[in-house]
């Protein structure tokens, strides 16, 4: 039988646990950059301009099923539990970032001018929203409002969120506008 010491094991040893170690420091190095790439094809744009300022929210007793009509007709409409309304200032040249809603927001254009864009249209074609208009955003879609005007926009949103419905989610750019 062989008796090796303490030093004699680790000298041994060593070789092993250095190739152990260079092998996951390789994985744990490829695993942060491909965790990166990944991040950077669906980085979200966030705003720039706005501020936004609880009004009022508040929960339904019993969660209500709210439905609009679109283009396909009505759908299965959404659970609404709570309502929350923010009032956004929007300074000249400010716009909202590339985002979606947990469900419905009606919106309500109290000063200046609102443009909305859609991330689903091609032709990155702007709706022009004055004071005194309102919108029904149904909170499943990608899109951005910007004010591009050199007025303070004033808008107030009304959000229909299930239980737990984020008010914002962060969207990548859909890349259909030159901004």
């Amino acid at each position: 039988m062989i008796n090796r010491t303490n030093e004699e094991k680790t000298a041994q040893t060593a070789p092993k646990n250095v190739k152990r170690i260079a092998l996951l420091a390789g994985l744990a190095f490829a695993l942060l950059l491909s965790s990166s790439l990944i991040a950077g094809t669906a980085m979200a744009t966030p705003g720039n301009g706005v501020t936004g300022t609880p009004v009022a929210s508040g929960a339904l007793p019993e969660p209500v099923r709210v439905k609009f009509k679109d283009e396909a007709g009505f759908g299965e409409g959404s659970e609404v539990s709570n309502i929350t309304t923010i009032k956004y200032t929007v300074q000249p040249g400010g716009y909202f970032g590339w985002h979606q809603h947990g469900g419905p927001v009606w919106a309500v254009i109290a000063s200046g001018t609102l443009t909305l864009y859609d991330g689903g249209d091609p032709t990155c074609t702007g709706q022009a929203y004055p004071a005194g208009s309102a919108f029904l955003d149904p909170g499943n879609h990608t899109h951005n409002a910007r004010n591009e005007t050199n007025q303070i926009v004033e808008v107030y949103a009304t959000f229909m969120l299930p239980a737990g419905g984020p008010i914002r989610v962060d969207m990548p750019n859909p890349g259909v506008c030159p901004f």
